[in-house]
């Protein structure tokens, strides 16, 4: 067990690798959050201006949390 967590702990990735990485679990992350956030908009409705744009904002990176709790930004 431990010559495979070494094994995995001990392999050297590229600057480029890391962000090909970022990009592959960012996008399906982003799509699930934006449609997550577009199909519960009820917390936008007495919102104006640039409230709106940030609790959009936040509402898609914060999905994760939103779908397990019953937490209305504001």
């Amino acid at each position: 067990m431990l010559a495979k967590l070494d094994r995995i702990f001990s392999y050297e990735m590229k600057v480029s690798e890391f962000i090909g990485t970022l990009i592959l679990i960012g996008i399906p992350y982003g799509l699930i959050g934006s449609v997550w956030t577009l199909t519960h908009t009820a917390h936008l409705k007495d919102m104006h201006g640039i409230d709106v744009v940030i609790s959009f904002l936040g509402s898609i990176v914060c999905w994760p949390v939103l779908t397990f709790s019953n937490v209305c930004m504001t």
